[in-house]
């Protein structure tokens, strides 16, 4: 299996993650990389992404696994192929071999380091951001409620998914819990900031993804690659 590391940058950011899929594999024909198929009725590559990003957010750090049928390809020469067959805003970065039977970069990956521009708000707005961050540094606990597939209002906390955040001349960075058990949603988290501090939410907040890795309650950090 081969993992790769890709960015999300820019308008490409605005398509869904299952037309990234699509593209993926229309950029695996048109690099002449010939992906490996699954047995049966209805074969599909067999690939597998990191967990979806909604839409409209930058990534830095997307991953790909992915078999191919012929493994033994340069890894070098693989990253070409796909940068000289992708399309604007993504590029292909890193790329590292692991056994079959690695963990999924779905089960792998556990929390990420998200980046809130708020370049598009006046110094005096962005002055009630920070004492928004500061004010929910504090908290113990933060209950929101949402509903779920059912229609049932469920109530959850997302303090203990907020590990760390910090400001920095108008952009924020928080890393989070993002793990399939355990998945704070980064606009959700921007929205509750905005709403603490009181000031108007029309304004355009730029989110990109900067890194995302395993941590264990330990805070020891493994990278995907």
């Amino acid at each position: 299996m081969i993992r790769v590391m890709y960015t999300k940058i820019g308008d490409i950011s605005y398509i869904s993650h299952l037309d990234i899929v699509k593209l993926m594999e229309r950029i695996s024909r048109r690099a002449g990389v010939r992906l490996a198929y699954s047995q049966g009725f209805s074969p599909h590559p067999k690939t597998s992404f990191s967990p979806a990003l909604s839409v409209g957010m930058n990534s830095l750090c997307e991953f790909l696994d992915l078999e191919l049928e012929d493994e033994s390809i340069d890894l070098d020469k693989l990253l070409k192929l796909y940068n000289d067959a992708s399309v604007d805003g993504i590029e292909f970065v890193k790329a590292k071999r692991f056994e079959d039977n690695t963990k999924s970069i779905v089960a792998f990956l556990t929390h990420s380091v998200f980046e809130f521009d708020f370049k598009y708000y006046d110094d005096k707005d962005f002055d009630k951001i920070k004492l928004a961050v500061d004010e929910i540094k504090s908290m113990q606990e933060i209950i929101l409620e949402r509903t779920s597939k059912s229609g049932n209002k469920i109530q959850y906390d997302i303090r203990d998914m907020i590990e760390t955040m910090e400001y920095q001349d108008k952009k924020i960075l928080c890393l989070i819990s993002t793990s399939s058990a355990n998945n704070l949603n980064p606009r959700v988290l921007l929205q509750y900031i905005i709403s603490i501090a009181g000031v108007d939410d029309d304004e355009i907040v730029i989110i990109t993804k900067k890194d995302t890795f395993n941590m264990d309650n330990d805070k020891v950090i493994k990278r995907a690659i």
